[in-house]
């Protein structure tokens, strides 16, 4: 299964991983150290790669990255990544965004982690 994954680039130890996955720039970023929102497509197997060097911090160390996209495949499949150093070792949730209880449960997540309610926005996004 492939997944269309937004990413910010400045999220990584090496940046540069993004470009084995042919990253595509979507959006620069008015802060300079994240630089952009990069659009990759990958496998679960991949995300888990990426998840662990989602890892450079620049204000909190206890607020963790996330990525998120879609299946290709169908774009109602969603998937969302927290980066390695959520607390979990990096964790992922699967879900249809039509299920309103799975989509709470990632946003309480993220909340949980830091992350402000308004930054977890990515089912109100197309890419």
């Amino acid at each position: 299964m492939k997944y269309k994954i937004r990413v910010v680039r400045g999220a990584f130890i090496d940046s540069s991983i993004l470009d084995n996955f042919d990253a595509k720039t979507i959006e620069k970023l008015n802060e300079n150290d994240w630089k952009s929102i990069d659009e990759i497509i990958v496998n679960l197997k991949q995300i888990r790669k990426l998840q662990k060097q989602m890892v450079k911090h620049y204000n909190n160390v206890r607020v963790p990255w996330y990525l998120d996209g879609y299946n290709l495949e169908n774009n109602d499949d969603y998937i969302v990544a927290f980066g390695g150093d959520d607390g979990n070792g990096g964790k992922i949730f699967e879900f249809s965004l039509k299920d309103k209880i799975a989509i709470n449960e990632v946003i309480s997540y993220g909340i949980s982690k830091g992350i402000p309610k308004e930054q977890l926005d990515w089912m109100n996004i197309k890419f």
